[in-house]
């Protein structure tokens, strides 16, 4: 099973011996990278990694994404070649010129956004024996229904942005009453530094740069979104993709172990061990399995990002976007 190298400590050197990828500490410690991996992730600007280490790990397809002190990533070395782009991106360029065409792919991807934070809700309500948390899940499910049930024409970006404000503010209200209360998390805001707020976007960082290679890898230009705005320079795409995501990938590690964690913030930004201890929270639950919905069949969350992001790709290619039927959980 494909996994991800995650580089923090600083002072590390990533360089090659005999053929391998090897990481040699601060201390001096030397480890052997496995074969299994398909990205190495360095989250500090204190790591060094070598020219032949970069041209070993480009000839076995392994990715090198590189990420700033608070998770996003700020560079990202791929393979040169990427099948089916060229198709991939007019077909891409031609629908997203169409308003409902945009319109009907933003509405189904906040749909399933809302239905997992829906459905997270509903697992905590069970495993925690929270049942006033089950009127929340299903108020957002009855959210998520109404936005599906509208006519395209009928909608707006402006509309599909207020449900989906509507959903997050019940939705951040019941992990509040989650979390231990001596975090003081009081509502999702990525400007705050709060412990918790400040522990999301960094694990929001590591899902983008996982979405962000598997859209490139798909073909997708994932600069050209249909919710987020476009700017230049910034992947609204992967902004769109990751939404039904966030809930799964992110949300639910933390909210079960945060409060184990010993945080700590400098400046406002998380030392590296705190870094390191996210960072270990999310790729493992990248590594479990989950259930793909149209598979039915139990994969590696990371799989299933990967999957996801080459069927939109043949959505695109198709100009089926009244098909697309986006990741929901089962659990």
């Amino acid at each position: 099973m494909a996994e991800e190298l995650y580089v923090v400590e600083p002072g590390t050197r990533i360089k090659t011996r005999k053929g391998s990828i090897i990481i040699v500490g601060r201390d001096g410690n030397v480890k052997v990278a496995p074969l299994g991996i398909d990205t190495v992730i360095i989250a500090s600007s204190k790591v060094s990694i070598s020219s032949k280490a970069i041209r070993l790990l480009a000839s076995r397809g392994v990715n090198v994404v590189f990420l700033d002190p608070v998770g996003y990533p700020i560079a990202m070395l791929f393979p040169p070649v990427m099948n089916r782009t060229v198709l991939t991106r007019v077909r891409q360029y031609e629908l997203f010129l169409n308003r409902e065409v945009r319109l009907e792919l933003a509405r189904r991807i906040i749909t399933c956004k809302i239905e997992n934070q829906a459905r997270l809700i509903r697992y905590f309500a069970k495993n925690r024996g929270e049942a006033s948390l089950n009127e929340i899940s299903y108020m957002l499910s009855s959210m998520a229904t109404q936005l599906m049930s509208m006519k395209t024409q009928d909608l707006t970006t402006d509309i599909i942005g207020s449900i989906e404000a509507q959903a997050a503010n019940k939705y951040w209200d019941a992990v509040a009453a989650l979390l231990p209360r001596d975090l003081e998390f009081h509502g999702r805001n990525p400007d705050s530094m709060d412990p918790v707020n400040v522990a999301l976007n960094y694990g929001y960082g590591i899902l983008y740069s996982t979405a962000e290679r598997h859209i490139l890898m798909a073909g997708l230009d994932p600069y050209l979104g249909v919710l987020h705005t476009m700017k230049s320079g910034k992947p609204s795409l992967v902004f769109d993709f990751v939404e039904p995501f966030r809930p799964v990938t992110v949300d639910k590690p933390l909210i079960v172990g945060i409060g184990d964690l010993k945080l700590r913030l400098i400046n406002g930004l998380l030392d590296y061990d705190s870094r390191r201890a996210i960072a270990r929270l999310i790729l493992d639950n990248l590594s479990k399995e989950y259930v793909n919905q149209r598979t039915r069949r139990r994969v590696p969350l990371v799989e299933i990002i990967k999957q996801e992001a080459w069927y939109l790709a043949s959505i695109i290619r198709d100009g089926s976007v009244k098909d697309y039927k986006c990741f929901t959980w089962v659990f």
